[in-house]
């Protein structure tokens, strides 16, 4: 299998249910999106603690969803394999949620906005957080194009799933900086004591 056709050079691909349509077409935005968070949290693996293989495994696992969401969303409801390609279950988002939980009783309180950073792993996690928030923006622009119906619940169950994944990375951001012992960077806002030079 070569490694590149051609047939995008003017600007068009095929959906993963075989219609060709633009590179700007909204579900090519949308897995797209998918596709860069899916290395995003690629990378965030390859610098996770060598003794967290939790974290590791989570990481993966969310890797496969994503995989699973982008084919989806790369194929038409009006296509013979629709019903072929699978789903984001609701009992993953559940399962984010206790993992969401459990991280974040073993963190300090938070009452102040944070800027994103810290460790290189927690700045990782945030640059996968605002790709995810992204990818959801898109997402819901589909979702307002779809009828209702079984697509239009796969839409919704995308949607969900990653809203939640992206309060699972902000939250990921800031155990990662703890295990690592990196403090955290309150927002000042605009009346803070900090003076420009000159």
């Amino acid at each position: 299998m070569k490694a590149y056709t051609g047939r995008g050079d003017r600007g068009k691909t095929n959906l993963f249910s075989g219609e060709r349509v633009t590179k700007s077409h909204p579900r090519v935005e949308a897995f797209g999106d998918i596709d860069e968070l899916n290395s995003v949290i690629g990378m965030l693996i390859s610098i996770l603690p060598a003794d967290k293989t939790d974290l590791k495994d989570q990481a993966e696992h969310i890797q496969s969803l994503l995989f699973v969401a982008g084919t989806w969303l790369a194929t038409t409801p009006e296509s013979p394999e629709f019903g072929a390609v699978g789903s984001v279950a609701e009992i993953e988002t559940k399962a984010l949620e206790q993992i969401i939980v459990r991280m974040d009783s073993e963190l300090p309180r938070l009452n102040e906005f944070l800027l994103p950073g810290g460790h290189f792993s927690a700045a990782f996690a945030h640059i996968a957080r605002t790709v995810c928030r992204r990818a959801e923006r898109h997402v819901v622009l589909l979702a307002a194009e779809s009828s209702e119906g079984k697509a239009h619940d796969e839409l919704m169950g995308i949607l969900k799933y990653l809203n939640r994944l992206s309060a699972y990375l902000f939250v990921l951001a800031r155990y990662l900086n703890w295990l690592h012992g990196v403090k955290e960077t309150h927002w000042q806002g605009p009346d803070s004591d900090f003076m420009l030079p000159g």
